[in-house]
């Protein structure tokens, strides 16, 4: 079974994603450009208005997945540091807290 997954959380991702890909236009997953995202976006705003929800929820997932890889491509090729990554919607490795050790269970 799927994920349940938030529309508007993914038009939000993709609102950042846009930005940050606007800026680098050469950049390209696979066969999927700058054009071909813009295109699903809208039609992922138009199918949402229409009301169509099984439709609406299959581009929302294919739009979550291209903001996945988009994420993915900023941290392989600049790095989990840097501020494409973090512009993109991820969490920057200096952004991110140690983890804290947990504490022992009480023996008695």
């Amino acid at each position: 079974m799927t994920k349940a997954l938030s529309v508007s959380a993914t038009l939000k991702d993709a609102g950042c994603v846009r930005t940050v890909w606007e800026s680098i236009p050469s950049f390209k997953m696979g066969n999927v450009s700058l054009n071909d995202f813009i295109t699903k976006e809208y039609a992922k705003k138009d199918v949402e208005l229409t009301g169509v929800k099984d439709s609406r929820d299959d581009n929302a997932r294919h739009l979550n997945d291209l903001v996945t890889r988009f994420r993915s491509g900023m941290r392989s090729v600049y790095g989990p540091d840097s501020a494409q990554y973090g512009q993109a919607g991820g969490t920057r490795a200096r952004d991110r807290k140690p983890p804290r050790p947990r504490a022992k269970a009480a023996t008695g």
